[in-house]
Formats: structure tokens, sequence, C-alpha cells
């Protein structure tokens, strides 16, 4: 799953009611800097932590939880190779 980090950022800013002039405000930028990084798919970890702090929500979660997703999907992938060369050994003892 790919994050769109200003994506995420506009929702939450929109639950809690904060509107993008008052947070360019609280993260000293301009409006049309907001929008900017709104429309940006990653931003700077620096920034992040700023707008986390603003809207008291931890936005770096989401790519601790793929990093999570990531390593749930190397351990499936390892226990099917798994299954599979042992499907192939019963199919190999079956033909003799």
């Amino acid at each position: 799953m790919v994050i769109h980090i200003g994506n995420k950022i506009r929702q939450i800013a929109d639950q809690k009611g904060l509107k993008i002039a008052e947070l360019g405000r609280r993260i000293n930028t301009a409006r049309q800097n907001v929008y900017k990084i709104l429309s940006k798919k990653t931003i700077d970890t620096g920034l992040l932590l700023k707008i986390s702090k603003v809207l008291e929500y931890d936005f770096f979660q989401h790519y601790t939880s793929l990093k999570d997703e990531n390593q749930k999907l190397r351990e499936d992938n390892a226990l099917l190779k798994e299954m599979i060369e042992l499907l192939k050994e019963k199919g190999a003892k079956k033909k003799k």
C-alpha cells in the first residue's frame, strides 16, 4: 500500500476542523505552501514531525505499519516456498 501523505494530512486536518490557513500559520508557512504540501506524496521528515505535533497525530505510524506489513508478506512468502518444496518432494516420491 502506497501512502500519499499529503492526502492523509488533509484528511486529519479536516477531521480536526483545522482550516488550511490555520495549519499554515501553525507550521509557520504560507497557505499556498500548505496546498503544495497537501499535493505531495512524500515530504521531509522534519516537516512531517512539525505537522504531526500541530495536528496531534502520528503520521509516522503509517510508515511503520507498512514495514510490519512488508515483514509479514516476506514471512508468508517464505512459508509458501517451503510448502511448494514439500509438495514437490511428495510428488517426486509418488512417481517412484
